[in-house]
């Protein structure tokens, strides 16, 4: 009898001292019933993981400008900067195409012109995919951007309180061809236009204003992409041919003032900038020596030599 006791004992902690493998087995199976529980799903179906989304503000489909805020306007967005202290006009900003309001605002540093001459900037898009702007001055060029332009210094006038009338255009090359149209459909409300390495298109005979506006046209020789001679594509007039028709309609004679400025990129040793004397408002040809047409432009030159447009 006591020796079938001790075999029953035996048997007994047998059945009741589970195996390692046995015990990480039942712990597998409480945490697998755990987790099920947890996904509220009974089921083997997956679980799909939730989708993560940019919630980034955007302003012309990029990120913001540091100091800057981003106006909707007739569906196109507008880089805005605002100064501190009394707005004394608005300068507007037009990009080249294929550009973007934040590369001309960075090729002019528009913030900083904002800050030193207490002026609204603003940046906006263009219309057109392929010429940036409908800058076109033919009888088949439109007026989409030129009203755009006119709504946009009216809304900023009115939401800013800028009783100043003076509005500066800064436009790099097809913004360039905007701001010659500009100066053509509506001069009386253009105080200046800078155009960088942008000339007229079109016909001279379609830009009928005897309004005097301030010009001053900078291009390099050495730009393959926009020619100083002009182009036939696209109807680009020459240099020569924008300043001499800007030239009539300001009053000026022949005799000019030639002034030694800065070089306005790395690979150029400097510019040649040519003043017309006798002129109602002024016009000025900068020559940038040794310049491409897409070069990385150094914004503080370039505000050196065309800062007489703000006396």
């Amino acid at each position: 009898m006591k020796k079938s006791t001790k075999q029953v004992r035996i048997n007994f902690q047998l059945i009741n001292k589970p195996s390692r493998q046995y015990k990480n087995l039942a712990a597998c199976t409480v945490l697998t019933g755990l987790l099920m529980g947890c996904s509220g799903n009974n089921s083997n179906e997956s679980v799909d993981a939730p989708k993560v989304t940019d919630e980034t503000p955007k302003c012309a489909s990029k990120a913001p400008l540091e100091g800057s805020s981003c106006l909707r306007l007739d569906e196109r967005d507008v880089i805005i900067y605002t100064p501190d202290e009394e707005i004394k006009g608005i300068a507007l900003f037009l990009h080249g195409a294929p550009g973007t309001p934040q590369k001309v605002s960075g090729i002019f540093d528009a913030k900083t012109i904002t800050e030193e001459q207490q002026l609204l900037s603003a940046s906006p898009q263009g219309s057109n995919e392929f010429w940036g702007w409908d800058s076109l001055n033919t009888e088949r060029g439109g007026a989409v951007d030129t009203d755009f332009i006119v709504n946009l210094i009216t809304r900023l006038k009115a939401e800013n309180n800028i009783t100043s009338d003076k509005v500066y255009v800064f436009g790099y090359s097809a913004g360039g061809f905007m701001g010659y149209k500009l100066a053509c459909e509506i001069p009386e409300q253009i105080s200046a236009v800078v155009s960088l390495a942008g000339q007229f298109r079109g016909d001279f005979e379609q830009c009928t204003t005897s309004t005097p506006v301030t010009i001053h046209h900078l291009h390099s020789p050495r730009d393959t992409d926009v020619p100083m001679n002009g182009r036939v594509e696209g109807e680009i007039q020459s240099v020569d041919g924008t300043l001499a028709h800007w030239r009539q309609i300001n009053g000026c004679d022949e005799t000019t003032e030639i002034t030694a400025h800065p070089a306005v990129s790395a690979l150029s040793n400097g510019t040649e900038t040519k003043l017309w004397q006798g002129c109602i408002k002024p016009v000025r040809f900068s020559e940038l020596n040794n310049v491409p047409h897409e070069a990385v432009y150094d914004a503080a030159a370039l505000k050196q030599i065309y800062t007489p447009i703000f006396n």
